[in-house]
């Protein structure tokens, strides 16, 4: 059945998930300018029911949330997916960042984070996915 919706023309989807809806903010707009859609979720319940739903292309999650660790959240979605998740986390240890690589992120972002090297990782992570419309992020 054809959608009408090729791949060279559709847009990137990516799911963002942070409880500090200042980041949340900044990110959607970043992200936004960069020709992509975003989606956010404030909590870890908000966010697997998003993922399901829309179906990201990649997923931004932070690792530390209330309720439910980001930990726990990448778990569930590498159950049934193997969709692209970067993990942005104030936890800058070794022994983080490889928990979360072995746990099937594929990137570790620490907060702080430059905004453009940010954008340098969402556009290598969604090469993977191919081009959105016009070639954009």
């Amino acid at each position: 059945m054809d959608t009408g919706e090729s791949s060279e023309s559709r847009r990137h989807k990516v799911l963002v998930v942070d409880d500090d809806e200042r980041l949340l903010a900044l990110v959607r707009l970043a992200l936004s300018k960069n020709g992509v859609d975003v989606e956010t979720a404030v909590t870890p319940a908000e966010a697997l029911e998003v993922f399901e739903e829309r179906a990201p292309d990649l997923v931004v999650l932070d690792v530390i949330m209330p309720d439910l660790s980001g930990w726990e959240v990448l778990r569930r979605i590498r159950e049934s997916s193997d969709v692209a998740v970067m993990l942005l986390s104030g936890r800058d240890s070794e022994v983080d960042k490889a928990r979360g690589l072995d746990l099937g992120a594929d990137d570790y972002l620490t907060k702080p984070f430059s905004f453009m090297e940010f954008e340098a990782r969402v556009r290598a992570l969604l090469r993977r996915v191919g081009p959105g419309e016009r070639g954009e992020i």
